[in-house]
């Protein structure tokens, strides 16, 4: 049976890439300790051996619209063309082409539906960069077949902060299941307390120190009982407009099962904390 060997769960900032896209003799010392971190879980990956990599992000209105806005969404196809025309323009992010393993994501797609998460799927998914940073942090090499999961963290009502740990689950099960040999690890992107697009999102310090420290803990010590309580839409929204973006790292803690978490931190950069997150076995 196939094996989860690994999840990282990683900032998609996309105005990482303009700081990083120089010679790192030019990085300021704070775009350092970010990068110090990123190649530390990309170490870790690498030590993991994975054979694909399942990628969770939260759509930002590319793939899904108001006519249509699933809870979560599959791509199911064999190459993924990555980034949309405005992320090049506003971010510089470069245009890239993802390999996929459409046998896996059926056999995810099948065994979730038999478990009670009806995914939507594409077989036109174009990904954006709650796929791309990441990636670009901890593989840049963009080598490994990828399955991607997009969610609704931004367009409510979206799914409650348990039914995000359940699917988490559910995708491990399934995991578990799948014929073969297959090492799968798990690159998972999300947010701290963040507001994008009003007046704090470049203030000096992070839009909620309090929640940022509370959530790193949940995630350090396991515990996803009192996340899943105090995670509430208004709870998180409170805390900065994208701030349910921290969702899918209880998505991530549900996919973690007997792995450990042996890395948890919240990085405080100006206007944000940068989550980095791992569980291993």
């Amino acid at each position: 049976m196939a094996r989860l060997s690994m999840i990282i769960g990683i900032t998609h900032n996309p105005f990482i890439y303009r700081l990083i896209d120089r010679p790192r003799a030019g990085w300021t010392p704070d775009t350092e300790k970010m990068m110090q971190r990123s190649d530390m879980l990309r170490d870790r990956l690498r030590q993991a051996k994975p054979d694909v990599l399942l990628t969770v992000g939260n759509d930002h209105f590319h793939q899904f619209f108001m006519d249509n806005m699933p809870a979560f969404c599959l791509g199911k196809m064999e190459v993924f063309d990555g980034i949309y025309y405005n992320e090049v323009r506003e971010f510089g992010l470069p245009l890239c082409k993802l390999p996929g393993d459409e046998k896996v994501s059926f056999e995810i797609l099948e065994g979730s539906l038999k478990r009670g998460v009806d995914f939507a799927f594409s077989n036109e998914m174009k990904i954006d960069h709650s796929i791309i940073v990441p990636l670009l942090l901890v593989r840049p090499e963009m080598d490994l077949p990828i399955v991607p999961i997009l969610t609704n963290t931004i367009a409510p009502p979206i799914p409650t902060a348990e039914r995000f740990h359940q699917v988490g689950k559910i995708l491990r099960a399934v995991i578990d299941e799948i014929p073969g040999d297959k090492r799968v690890a798990a690159v998972v992107s999300g947010h701290l307390s963040l507001d994008v697009g009003g007046p704090l999102q470049f203030d000096p310090k992070p839009m909620d120190e309090e929640f940022d420290e509370r959530a790193v803990g949940w995630i350090s010590r396991g515990d996803t009982n009192t996340a899943i309580r105090e995670c509430t839409f208004e709870r998180l929204t409170k805390s900065g407009n994208v701030t349910p973006g921290f969702l899918n790292f209880l998505l991530a803690a549900g996919m973690a099962g007997g792995l450990r978490c042996t890395y948890a931190e919240g990085l405080k950069r100006k206007g944000s904390t940068q989550p980095f997150f791992a569980w291993e076995a």
